[in-house]
């Protein structure tokens, strides 16, 4: 069928990738058009190739087929590995030598959304600067092209994307019982054999693939999917489970109780673990991460290093300060001691189990020994784009401010404030329409006040909708 190049709503551009609507923020055209336009951005790079995946959206096969042809007719040539996750797209990369990479996923955004991840390099891709430069070859309309028609190619990576992984991590025959639950997503096709591959008895739990999202939005950091899976690893008498987002690099996990560990707290774990090998590592974590994290790393005697929500942000931290380690509460952990620096769900799956198996520990034993603070899920409430990042500036942040008169604050990403036995942030997401809100005390008594207190700052702003939250719950 016959592309043609349109006008693209700028709202899609996020702060670290593409995201919006599908067939109303973005469609067949504009994919085609973000095509020609991320051919020129590489074109101008002198870049000649381009590697290309997708999720399970429902959009996600047609609006690929879009994006290559605007790649293709601008004479770049383009590896299609079909039907993947994020990780692979970066493999992908070094497997064929390729600096260009795409992958048509909206991650954990829900089932009407779609969007574009955008490589700059291995394991590199879209921040702001980039991200606008893509918008503003779109606006202008200033594509060019190497003058002829890319070469195309189709080809399965996973089986050299899977070799590698075990070769980075050579488990196979760590014995846990894991549950794995995919919420329906593209993980489903792939995590459940890798576990296997390491010597897991492996429980699968709505691996079926159906990018309709029947179970709802796949994000590993909502407590109704993570409760599912506790649900089931209970059920299963299993040593843990885990959950992932649609495109695989996040995760989520429970132990053997069913209890939710926060990706922050996995976080610490991956510290210690990194930290034993590498003394004194700079450890770079988001500021949504709770004061387990940043105790821990210094108790082991690391050196936390606090920075930006968002995967690019903290992946090019991560290289900034040459640190072996970065991750987010988000579940997005970054391994630079032996492996590529990009986020990979799988990766950082089998390294817990190493971890595990090697300190001779449960998941439940190893988090018993973390200190203890009473933790919020990450909440979401609604709040129009145009606005978001100016009330937290202007008006909320002066509220925080007086709630914690003697805080440490934070402002590099949203507004954090850090007492001795408390912890609050509140910022702006760059992914939607919503700010997020995490907040912790040390003892029950602490939390419930806060969070009392926190309620009522947020219910000042008419503008903040409650109706389109996510864990509003931990208000109540």
């Amino acid at each position: 069928m016959g592309y043609k190049i349109v006008p693209i709503n700028p709202d899609v551009y996020r702060g670290y990738d593409i995201r919006g609507i599908a067939e109303k923020d973005l469609s067949e055209d504009a994919y085609y058009t973000l095509g020609k336009a991320y051919a020129t951005f590489l074109y101008r790079r002198q870049v000649r190739e381009c590697v290309v995946g997708r999720d399970i959206r429902l959009t996600s096969e047609a609006f690929s087929k879009a994006f290559v042809e605007g790649l293709l007719e601008s004479g770049i040539d383009v590896k299609d590995f079909g039907l993947s996750l994020t990780q692979i797209m970066y493999f992908a990369q070094y497997h064929y030598l390729s600096k260009g990479g795409a992958i048509i996923t909206a991650s954990h955004n829900p089932k009407n959304f779609n969007g574009l991840k955008l490589a700059v390099g291995f394991s590199d891709t879209m921040v702001s600067e980039e991200i606008q430069e893509t918008r503003k070859i779109v606006e202008t309309g200033t594509f060019d092209s190497w003058n002829r028609r890319g070469n195309y190619m189709e080809e399965d990576v996973f089986p050299y994307y899977s070799e590698d992984l075990f070769k980075r991590v050579p488990l196979f025959d760590c014995k846990f019982k894991v549950v794995v639950d995919s919420s329906c997503a593209t993980t489903g096709k792939f995590l459940p054999g890798i576990l296997r591959k390491a010597g897991c008895d492996v429980i699968e739990q709505n691996t079926n693939l159906d990018g309709s999202f029947p179970l709802g939005t796949p994000d590993p950091t909502e407590k109704d999917v993570v409760s599912r899976l506790a649900e089931g690893v209970v059920r299963s008498k299993a040593d843990l489970g885990v959950t992932y987002d649609s495109d695989g690099d996040r995760l989520g996990i429970v132990d053997a109780d069913g209890q939710i560990i926060w990706n922050d707290v996995l976080v610490a774990l991956f510290a210690q673990d990194i930290i034993h090998y590498l003394p004194g590592s700079q450890i770079v974590f988001n500021t949504l991460c709770s004061k387990v994290t940043s105790d821990v790393i210094r108790e082991s005697g690391g050196v936390p290093v606090i920075w930006k929500t968002g995967h690019s942000f903290i992946k090019a931290k991560v290289k900034e300060v040459r640190a072996p380690f970065g991750g987010e509460l988000s579940g997005h952990f970054f391994f630079m001691d032996n492996f590529y620096g990009h986020d990979d769900g799988a990766f950082a799956t089998l390294r817990l189990l190493s971890y595990l198996k090697r300190t001779g520990q449960t998941l439940k034993q190893a988090v018993g020994k973390l200190p203890k603070y009473v933790s919020s899920p990450e909440i979401k409430l609604g709040l129009a784009d145009n606005i978001k990042f100016k009330l937290i500036d202007e008006k909320i942040s002066k509220d925080v401010r007086d709630l914690f008169p003697n805080a440490e604050y934070v402002d590099i990403d949203g507004f954090r404030a850090d007492s001795k036995d408390e912890m609050l942030i509140i910022r702006a997401s760059q992914n939607g329409p919503y700010i997020t809100i995490k907040f912790e005390g040390r003892t029950q008594e602490q939390y419930d006040k806060l969070k009392v207190e926190i309620a009522k700052i947020l219910k000042k702003y008419s503008e903040i909708d409650w109706l389109s939250g996510v864990n509003v719950h931990a208000f109540e």
